[in-house]
């Protein structure tokens, strides 16, 4: 099987190895019902560690195509993920590929003098001039909406912004390469709030929707490249975060 260990900034193994999974349920290799190789079988199979198969199976249980019980093994009950957008992630790399396997559609660029609030929300201060670009996040082209966004840039990006109408990708690979400084930080922040109208509107949600507001600054030494505003609707997103302890060496 030519799926290799990690390397450098390549996608994770666990999720090439979750890939390889999903593309043999969608064919039929393993229909619905029947049970999956058990973790020590994949992991010999993929040359890799039953913790890396266990990652990829969790994230395939996620999103609906398999279930796991204990002393029966993983069944595969679906051949697509459900109508839930799970994101899963431990890098930057990933939501770098967040953004490349879906779809944005830009619905406007305009300037913007913050508010207090825009302020808090774009890590900036009141009363500065900075960009902000909405639109909406599909599945893919003809698929299924995910999450509006909007997303909050620095006036001193002005001669790159236009260069994002139509990019399909992160934003903030863009910006960090145009700032030459690498991204030191990255903040995030998740609240349930009240869906806009016209949010609503674009995603085909009934009013007085609840959002899972998704709020990320991504930030270099000189201060924030972009701050990225993700409004899901909140029975149709799960969010999965997971925190590895550390060895003893600290590495």
């Amino acid at each position: 099987m030519a799926v290799t260990e990690d390397t450098g900034d390549a996608i994770p193994l666990y999720a090439r190895i979750q890939k390889t999974l999903q593309d043999r349920i969608a064919d039929g290799s393993y229909p619905i019902g029947s049970l999956i190789p058990t973790e020590a079988e994949l992991a010999k199979e993929f040359d890799t560690s039953r913790f890396t198969i266990r990652e990829a199976l969790r994230n395939l249980t996620d999103l609906g195509i398999v279930e796991r019980r204990q002393g029966v093994g993983t069944r595969v009950v679906s051949t697509a993920a459900h109508s839930s957008y799970v994101q899963s992630f431990t890098s930057l790399q990933e939501l770098f590929q967040v953004a490349i396997e879906t779809y944005f559609v830009l619905h406007e660029i305009g300037r913007v003098v913050l508010t207090a609030e825009q302020a808090t929300i774009a890590g900036g201060e009141a009363g500065e001039e900075w960009f902000l670009l909405e639109g909406v996040r599909w599945t893919e082209p003809g698929g299924k909406p995910i999450c509006y966004i909007q997303c909050f840039i620095p006036s001193r990006f002005a001669e790159v912004v236009p260069s994002l109408e139509g990019h399909q990708g992160p934003f903030f690979a863009v910006l960090e390469k145009a700032a030459g400084e690498p991204i030191a930080e990255v903040t995030q922040e998740i609240r349930a709030v009240q869906m806009q109208p016209r949010m609503e509107r674009a995603l085909g949600l009934k009013p007085d929707s609840i959002a899972l507001q998704l709020l990320r600054r991504y930030s270099t030494e000189r201060g924030v490249l972009i701050a990225s505003v993700n409004w899901h609707p909140s029975d149709q997103m799960k969010y999965v975060m997971r925190i590895h302890r550390r060895n003893q060496t600290g590495e």
